[in-house]
């Protein structure tokens, strides 16, 4: 098939990755030309090792700062001139169109184009996403899939319709299992916002006195700046944001990882990647969504009390690297690469005769 993905014309899929969207954004799109299709991306740039191609569109060599009618700042100017050029864009040789993205302009193109398309729901409904993506999915012959059941309940309710569910995955041979340290660090991971609360992970290590791991983007300096920083010492370390391989280098060296976002995380793929490294997870309800729970290796807690978490932490250190690796195998990304196939063929053999 020849597939479109649709991540944005500003949205870098360089590493290290802003958040997990864009990881399954790149996953996908190698996964789907290693099962024989042809595909191409909408994104600012992406790592030279992938197989697909990208497809940029530039920003203007005019001014697009506005002072008058719709003000703006020069740097969104450019992105509203970016995004609309994507109604320029020859789509007629794609079979399907897979939209990951978060762009509103995207969406109000994207419904005048008539090819089936696929509109993967990556984050929980908001009083915005649900006007952008009912105004999408009224006009466009497209079909919404949500990434856990959890996200496929919460829109389905949004939409008034089924949302189906398809799990996402990991690239399971790029995470190397480790004998993992019992007496080693304690790890978390994730954007530094008031709402992934890293501060949860900071009061339990020094509970236990315990060395903590921090890594991620600060996304709000102030945050960080408050809650955060002053706390930092010889055993809480912030080491800023890295790569996939560097996160898998540091999960060699931890004993757990910790899931402490006071949101519902969508699916949590940090938790996954953490376990194919043998690392167990504990956390709360809000950041493990129930399919990668288990009793023995993933123990989410219903409670946003850090507390609560020093028995569980306990409890998984009993708990086999092979074992949680065991537990990932079932999310392989083949397996969520082949699910949407079957889906874009599905679409394209049904809408495209509509």
């Amino acid at each position: 098939m020849r597939i479109l993905l649709v991540a944005g014309p500003f949205i870098s899929l360089r590493e290290p990755y802003n958040g997990g969207t864009e990881a399954f954004v790149v996953a996908h799109a190698n996964q789907l030309v290693r099962l024989g299709h042809t595909v191409d991306v909408i994104a600012k740039d992406a790592d030279e090792k992938n197989l697909f191609q990208v497809i940029e569109f530039p920003e203007s060599p005019l001014s697009m700062k506005d002072d008058a009618y719709r003000p703006c700042p020069e740097w969104l100017g450019q992105q509203h001139y970016q995004s609309l050029q994507f109604g320029m864009l020859d789509v007629s040789k794609y079979d399907i169109i897979h939209y990951n993205s978060f762009i509103p302009e995207i969406y109000a193109v994207g419904a005048l184009l008539n090819i089936p398309s696929v509109l993967t729901l990556h984050l929980p409904p908001t009083e915005k996403f649900e006007l952008v993506y009912k105004f999408f999915l009224k006009h466009a012959p497209a079909l919404p899939i949500g990434i856990s059941e959890r996200m496929s309940k919460g829109w389905a309710s949004s939409l008034g319709k089924e949302v189906e569910v398809i799990l996402n995955g990991i690239v399971l041979q790029q995470w190397k299992l480790y004998h993992r340290n019992n007496d080693g660090y304690l790890l978390w991971s994730g954007r530094i916002t008031k709402e992934k609360n890293v501060e949860a992970a900071i009061h339990l290590a020094n509970h236990l006195k315990r060395p903590l791991k921090i890594i991620g983007p600060i996304f709000d300096q102030q945050y960080f700046s408050i809650h955060v920083e002053p706390k930092l010492s010889e055993r809480i370390q912030y080491i800023s944001h890295v790569n996939q391989q560097q996160l898998n280098d540091l999960a060699g060296g931890a004993s757990a990882y910790l899931a402490t976002a006071l949101w519902e995380e969508p699916f949590g793929l940090s938790t996954l990647e953490m376990l194919a490294c043998g690392l167990p997870v504990v956390g709360f309800y809000t950041a493990i969504p129930p399919e990668l729970r288990d009793e023995q290796v993933a123990i989410a807690v219903d409670s946003d009390d850090w507390k609560d978490l020093i028995k569980p932490l306990e409890k998984v250190g009993a708990a086999t690297p092979q074992n949680c690796r065991d537990f990932a195998n079932s999310f392989d990304m083949q397996k969520t690469s082949e699910a949407y196939v079957k889906v874009y063929q599905w679409l394209s053999k049904t809408l495209r005769h509509e």
